[in-house]
């Protein structure tokens, strides 16, 4: 047992001598194995190993007594025990997902916090060979693509790995039965109620007796095969998102034309990296979500917006398509930026917090100073009507002459013609005069504030974003 582990360890890169391991153990037959021999491997790979348990509040007594059974097992062999406790139902119905989905969610991010905290590389997690054959036949049933045929990856992330993979549960059991390893017995496990102990008892059983006795094996050796397959589309989308796609912050947008171009199962693994790029999972979010956005997409009107699980608004612009994070007011929009007006004083700056930008003023003599491009430029100082300036941001009946027209047009005419979404336009800043808008910061200046071979002294507008 110890060699086979070892060598799947060494095949997929999974542990480097000195290297932090935080082990997830449950108490039951897998996880107690896993730390176990580990523990045995240590000898081999210089490791240093941490014990995270959670109480997922399903089991009332039980579960208690699985944790302090975890803790004690810590303690006498020497490792550092972590422990959250959570209310997973509870959660499970905030999330509008299954009690199976949000306790792996609440698992897997104590975990990550419990890593983070002791500096660690690694978590290992004690899914099995059976686990895989059931993954797989659990994904088939509810539906699903290459990725859920692939099953459960040996790695993932980079932190998340699983050396039992290649390893039966009934190996495990004579592991723990051979090394005197006594375990907690989750006796939901064989309750019946639950999808998976149904394939676990009742539908791997009966293939196995009636149609294929190596039905397990065929499943796993299938998600073998595929998840190459899967590596490599991962790989090819990954590259096609750097080229295609650009994200700020709480934003994604994805080249409506580029994006056209592509094949459509390209397509919808874009838009789920896109997805995963701003909530870090799919958790929540199905296959006629991602269908929904590729409808979106491809076939809506400019504007047209859809909001999916997690807060997430997917919408049309004019050459994008744009995934967000954000509040939604009656499910059809985003709360609008507030009306706002500062003074701009010159010379001077000042804040705009509804935008966390700062718009600066500066007189400065007329010199070869071209205009910086859209953050930065340069206006006729003569032509400012008063002493100072205003930021503010668009109102009804707003009019503007743009650079090079002869006649002022709307404003909203203006953000149309440049293909600004409406969800933006409030969040542009406007600097004014007493009379007249002078620059559409980040886009366009007045015609009537250009200079000119007849300017004398120079206003330089700047824009800087602020933390």
């Amino acid at each position: 047992m110890i060699e086979r582990v070892l060598e799947y360890i060494r095949k997929h890169n999974m542990l480097e001598p000195g290297h932090k391991v935080v082990v997830g153990v449950s108490g039951g037959a897998d996880s107690l194995a896993l730390i176990h021999i580990l523990g045995r491997i240590k000898k081999y790979i210089p490791l240093t190993l941490f014990v995270a348990h959670v109480n997922h509040g399903l089991r009332g007594e039980a579960a208690r007594e699985d944790a302090d059974f975890v803790e004690a097992m810590a303690k006498e062999w020497g490792y550092k025990f972590f422990l959250k406790e959570a209310k997973v139902s509870k959660l499970a119905k905030e999330w509008g997902v299954s009690e199976e989905e949000a306790g792996r969610k609440v698992r897997y991010d104590f975990f990550k916090e419990v890593l983070d905290e002791v500096g660690g590389h690694r978590i290992a997690l004690a899914h099995h060979r059976d686990d895989q054959a059931e993954t797989i036949l659990h994904n088939i049933i509810r539906g699903t693509g290459l990725a859920g045929l692939s099953g459960i990856k040996p790695v993932r992330d980079e932190i998340f790995i699983r050396p039992l993979l290649e390893i039966s549960r009934k190996e495990i059991e004579d592991y723990c039965h051979q090394n005197g390893l006594k375990y907690r017995i989750d006796h939901t496990n064989e309750e019946i109620i639950y999808t998976r102990n149904r394939i676990r008892h009742m539908v791997i059983p009966m293939i196995e007796e009636h149609f294929n006795p190596n039905f397990s094996s065929s499943l796993v050796r299938m998600g073998d095969i595929l998840r190459e397959e899967e590596d490599f589309l991962a790989n090819y989308t990954n590259k096609v998102f750097g080229k295609i796609a650009k994200h700020k912050n709480n934003e994604v947008k994805i080249s409506l034309l580029d994006f056209i171009m592509c094949h459509k199962a390209i397509q919808a693994r874009v838009i789920r990296h896109g997805l995963e790029f701003l909530k870090k999972d799919l958790v929540g979010i199905e296959q006629v979500h991602i269908e929904g956005v590729l409808n979106l997409a491809l076939n809506s009107n400019v504007g047209s917006i859809l909001n999916l699980p997690n807060d997430i608004m997917a919408r049309k612009d004019y050459d994008y398509l744009v995934l967000s994070l954000g509040k939604t007011t009656k499910g059809k929009d985003f709360v609008p930026v507030p009306d706002f007006l500062y003074e701009l004083p010159i010379p001077g700056k000042v804040l705009i917090p509804e935008l966390g930008v700062e718009i600066s003023a500066q007189l400065e003599e007329k010199s070869t100073v071209l205009n910086k491009g859209n953050k930065c430029i340069y206006i006729d100082a003569e032509a400012v009507q008063g002493d100072k300036l205003y930021v503010r941001n668009r109102r009804n009946g707003d009019r503007f002459k743009p650079l090079g027209m002869k006649g002022t047009k709307k404003l909203k005419d203006f953000f149309i013609d440049n293909k600004i979404s409406r969800y933006k336009r409030d969040s542009i800043p406007l600097v004014v005069d007493r009379y007249n808008i002078i620059w559409v910061v980040g886009h366009q200046i007045s015609q009537d504030y250009r200079v000119t071979k007849d300017t004398n002294r120079l206003l330089k507008l700047e824009i800087k974003e602020k933390d």
